[in-house]
């Protein structure tokens, strides 16, 4: 039988310098580390999950897209803008075991006469919701979460309490701060194809 000799395959000093000199790869950031989806746009460090070249499309507005202009100082991209204003109320729903903090402050808050319909109005909520906040105590690990919250008090019964910034006042309580975020990332996604004025309503399931 004629052997056939084994090929051992020794990687060369010039392939090894060549591997060394590779660029490390940055991980990826979190949606999380950013406060809205025009940052994230900005940064562009995150993973971008369907490969468009927009990042965190989950993020609430303000927002960028792909080789979009960055806002001005103090300016935002305007999410009115392609929305609709449906007549009905539109139930937001939520989860129930997601968010079991968040339901209860809801459910809280509507007891004590803040009511169950909402009106989307998004212009002046910043404002609202840094009159609002003002002197409101805090605790590591906690947010303090709004019911109405500051996008959802536009002109409506209940939800006009309070001037400059009109609609300034609401519920507020400490709830945990990974699971407040989230729900308001959500409730933004959800908003987000409706104008100010649309109604709506959070529902629990």
């Amino acid at each position: 039988m004629t052997r056939f000799p084994l090929k051992i395959i020794v990687p060369t000093l010039c392939s090894l310098a060549f591997v060394s000199s590779l660029p490390a790869v940055a991980s990826a950031k979190s949606c999380s580390a950013y406060p809205n989806q025009a940052a994230a746009q900005r940064a562009a460090d995150t993973r971008d999950a369907n490969h468009n070249g927009i990042y965190c499309e989950s993020l609430p507005c303000p927002c960028l897209k792909k080789g979009g202009k960055t806002p001005s100082s103090g300016g935002t991209s305007n999410p009115e803008v392609g929305c609709s204003k449906p007549s009905g109320v539109q139930n937001l729903s939520f989860s129930a075991t997601k968010y079991p903090n968040i339901r209860r402050h809801t459910l809280n808050a509507i007891r004590a006469g803040w009511p169950t319909t909402l009106v989307l109005l998004r212009s002046g909520a910043s404002a609202r919701r840094d009159r609002l906040l003002t002197g409101v105590r805090t605790r590591h690990g906690y947010d303090r979460d709004e019911y109405p919250p500051a996008v959802g008090r536009g002109q409506g019964a209940g939800l006009m309490r309070g001037l400059n910034p009109v609609g300034w006042m609401a519920n507020v309580m400490l709830v945990p701060s990974g699971e407040n975020r989230s729900h308001g990332s959500v409730m933004g996604i959800k908003l987000r194809p409706f104008c100010s004025g649309t109604r709506f309503r959070y529902l629990f399931y």
